[in-house]
């Protein structure tokens, strides 16, 4: 990811606007200035090796779609997030980016294990880690913000072997 996706990003946000909003809080008011905040803030972390932001872009016509990334949580584990423009959903896209992204998470960084959470009632994001092998560990215990005020969330994990 870098600056020069915000615009992209932003529009895609702009259009996924209402399915992101219970999720994400920065959906709540998103803004192209705040697209590119995010995208270097993020071009930072990546460089701390703390933060690994992929943009989905769109093979045929380039544009931007969402982001699939890994957060760090120690040496040997980082959580997965995703998310896809909503006029590019239930084609595959997603699990697609996410399963290259798990695979670069073990290959080239070494991780041990992933975690991810997904809204209980966001059966899309939940079916994707499903798809991507990872085992529903239970309910968070934790409420995690969204644009719309806190929601419950699962949470899953996927080890990999040795």
């Amino acid at each position: 990811m870098s600056e020069s996706h915000a615009p992209g990003l932003y529009a895609a946000v702009i259009a996924s606007r209402p399915e992101l909003l219970p999720w994400m809080p920065w959906a709540l008011e998103p803004t192209l200035e705040a697209s590119v905040a995010m995208t270097r803030r993020d071009e930072k972390a990546w460089r701390e090796e703390r933060v690994f932001q992929f943009v989905l872009v769109e093979k045929e016509k380039g544009d931007e779609l969402g982001v699939a990334g890994l957060d760090r949580e120690g040496a040997a584990v980082a959580a997965l997030h995703y998310w896809i423009r909503s006029d590019h959903t239930g084609r595959g896209l997603t699990t697609e980016a996410a399963r290259a992204l798990v695979d670069w998470a073990r290959d080239e960084l070494h991780l041990e294990r992933l975690t991810l959470w997904a809204g209980s009632e966001n059966r899309a994001s939940r079916r994707v880690a499903e798809k991507l092998g990872f085992m529903h560990v239970g309910p968070l215990d934790w409420r995690p913000d969204g644009g719309l005020g806190d929601f419950p969330a699962e949470s899953y994990e996927l080890r990999f072997s040795s």
